[in-house]
């Protein structure tokens, strides 16, 4: 299981790093102008909307096809998931296409008569993208269940490629853009299809189970429970966007942050769920016991240094990538303070990520609906009452708000709040999962966490400017690491990591 883990999340940081450099083509090219506006809008309602509901039919699919039911007619069941996918996604598109100048108007609004026409075109040329992605993740999780891995994690490669190179085009429109992207989209599905038909799946055959109506909310439960980061961190950017620049920080602060974590949260979560889904079917509870335990293991050991890392270099990191031009000393720490605030919130993040699917399993999506909207509802209650009574004042030499500050603090701790009621609803499907080894295990990687924090000290009250100086407080951080790193092997616990076996 390690060394898969591995590979995904080569092939996840190999994609995204790719998708980087495109956002940097984009800006280059189309700035933050009115054109860049209408195309990121546009193209929102696939990256935030219609991927959550690929996301959500992709669980969905894991673990209905490794149900008893569904045995010795896996293949049919999948083709009839995609057909029935395929039939209520034309739908909506068309629906979609009949509505479009009215979405827009929503989504984008005082657009001159010039500019709507434009973003009315952009609507009608995005609408196959809706089918595309959703269809795409379907075909991704089936993958995924026949431990095909690498594939998926890098779907994303001829997307960002296309889009490039259109890029590079001289004087190239956003309307020609806007249809390479549609391209890139149905590209996610060309890439996986080889795979797809190698593994015996088909689009075309018959017979095999029947999606229920009960299934179909499923569906619901799961979109709703999958989208409790990305309003939060929506919900605040809309709150502090009164303070001229806030907004811009949270959403550097918010993005570089589950960019980096989502890389190993759904590296995790894509080696790890089909083999929880099939022998959660097959009655091996213990088993699943015992890989929880393995989870909770590996991400602490990945998310501490993590936190380490945001904690003691965030500001040296955010000003390596982002402090120029416009971008001062004042923003890098503005969006330092704001990404630490935010990296606490990481339980909840691997709660809604990758616990909430066990959960999933047993039906239990009480937890999960219910703990997402009260979330939601209480982080715009609490962002309210904030921006209405905390008086307007901002940190010296920083340019952050108190407001913003505190707005941040609440949805961190409302994240918070919200793993420990997963954690609570796991015990329910796994039973006690808190044994010793588990605590055990935990308790060397903080010992090795404390080790790595000292050499930190050591740098920092000795070398205090080589450690936060622009480039050389690489080597400091190296150093820490490899603290980190020798400590976690002379304990142990990084040989139990690695050597961990999957099942079935």
């Amino acid at each position: 299981m390690s060394s898969a883990y591995i590979m995904v999340v080569l092939g996840i940081i190999l994609a995204k790093s790719i998708g980087f450099y495109r956002d940097m083509a984009f800006a280059g090219v189309f700035g933050t102008g009115v054109q860049a506006d209408i195309y990121f809008q546009v193209f929102g309602l696939v990256n935030l909307i219609f991927t959550g509901i690929g996301v959500a039919l992709s669980t969905l699919v894991i673990k209905n096809i490794n149900k008893a039911e569904n045995a010795g007619h896996e293949k049919a069941y999948a083709s009839q998931f995609l057909r029935k996918s395929f039939f209520y996604l034309l739908i909506v598109s068309v629906l979609m296409a009949l509505l479009a100048k009215h979405i827009v108007n929503i989504i984008l609004p005082n657009l001159s008569a010039k500019d709507l026409q434009l973003a009315v075109q952009m609507m009608y040329v995005m609408l196959p993208s809706l089918v595309f992605v959703v269809i795409a993740y379907i075909i991704s999780g089936l993958l995924q269940n026949e431990r095909v891995y690498f594939v998926t994690a890098i779907m994303s490669l001829p997307f960002n490629a296309v889009i490039i190179l259109a890029l590079l085009v001289p004087e190239v429109s956003i309307f020609t853009v806007g249809i390479v992207t549609t391209i890139g989209w149905f590209l996610h599905i060309v890439i996986l299809l080889p795979s797809f038909y190698k593994k015996g799946y088909s689009l075309l055959k018959k017979s095999g189970g029947s999606i229920s109506q009960g299934k179909n909310l499923e569906i619901l439960w799961i979109f709703i429970s999958n989208m409790m980061f990305q309003l939060c961190f929506y919900t605040d950017r809309a709150f502090v966007s009164g303070d001229a620049g806030m907004a811009a920080t949270f959403n550097y602060a918010s993005n570089l942050f589950i960019t980096i974590s989502s890389v190993f949260v759904v590296a995790m979560s894509t080696v790890v769920f089909p083999s929880i889904s099939k022998n959660y079917e097959e009655g091996n509870i213990d088993y699943v016991n015992e890989l929880l335990r393995y989870i909770i293991t590996i991400m602490v050991a990945i998310f501490l240094p993590f936190l380490l890392v945001v904690g003691f270099f965030g500001t040296d990191i955010i000003r390596l990538v982002y402090e120029r031009g416009s971008f001062s000393s004042d923003s890098t720490l503005a969006v330092s303070s704001i990404l630490v605030v935010y990296s606490f919130g990481i339980l909840g993040y691997v709660s809604q990520e990758l616990f909430n699917k066990i959960l999933y399993l047993a039906g239990k999506y009480r937890y999960c609906v219910i703990g997402t909207i009260s979330v939601i509802v209480l982080n715009l209650l609490c962002n309210l009452l904030i921006v209405h009574f905390v008086p307007e004042t901002t940190f010296a030499g920083t340019g952050l708000s108190v407001t913003a500050f505190l707005i941040a603090c609440v949805t961190t701790l409302l994240l918070t709040c919200y793993a420990v009621l997963i954690a609570i609803g796991i015990r329910k499907v796994v039973g006690a999962y808190w044994k010793k080894d588990l605590l055990l295990d935990i308790g060397k990687i903080f010992i090795s966490g404390i080790l790595a924090f000292l050499a930190y000290w050591c740098f920092n009250s000795f070398m205090p400017e080589f450690t936060h100086g622009y480039l050389t407080f690489t080597v400091p951080l190296c150093g820490c690491g490899a603290v980190y790193i020798i400590s976690l092997y002379a304990t142990g616990v990084l040989a139990r990591l690695i050597k961990k076996d999957r099942k079935g």
